[in-house]
């Protein structure tokens, strides 16, 4: 019985990430046209995605990094192709020369703000899937010996 839960949780969990690897696909289909109107189509898909992880306001490269998953060096090349398109602005904290600090530009929150309207009719359900991620993530964050 034990082993039946077990291979069931491993079938679901296969399920939700081919879900959710699919429904990555159609967002990036889905913000391909509102990229264009925004002349931002130099934006890879990845990029995207780690400037909306920026928020808004201010955010440490380090804490971006480790909320993100990101590989340190992945994280340093999305964030040059950021600032080099005109998306983030970056400099060092002041009160601690170790952290970089970065932020969205006005450009950026013109192309974030549109596709966040774009999605927001799917924004209901969008809270319920919001915490079924943050579970799925947490299951397998810990990764099965």
């Amino acid at each position: 019985m034990a082993q039946m839960r077990t291979e069931e949780a491993r079938e679901n969990l296969s399920d939700i990430a081919v879900a959710m690897d699919r429904s990555l696909r159609v967002f990036a289909d889905f913000v391909k046209p509102i990229l264009r109107r925004h002349k931002a189509t130099d934006l890879s898909f990845g990029n995207l995605m780690f400037l909306i992880s920026v928020g808004e306001g201010d955010a440490r490269v380090k804490d971006l990094v480790q909320k993100g998953r990101h590989v340190g060096s992945n994280a340093s090349y999305a964030l040059k192709a950021l600032e080099k398109g005109g998306y983030i602005k970056r400099w060092m904290d002041e009160s601690d020369r170790r952290n970089a600090l970065v932020s969205w530009t006005p450009k950026a929150i013109d192309v974030v703000t549109d596709i966040k309207t774009a999605a927001s009719p799917a924004r209901p359900s969008g809270l319920d899937l919001r915490k079924a991620f943050a579970a799925f993530e947490s299951h397998c964050a810990r990764v099965p010996e």
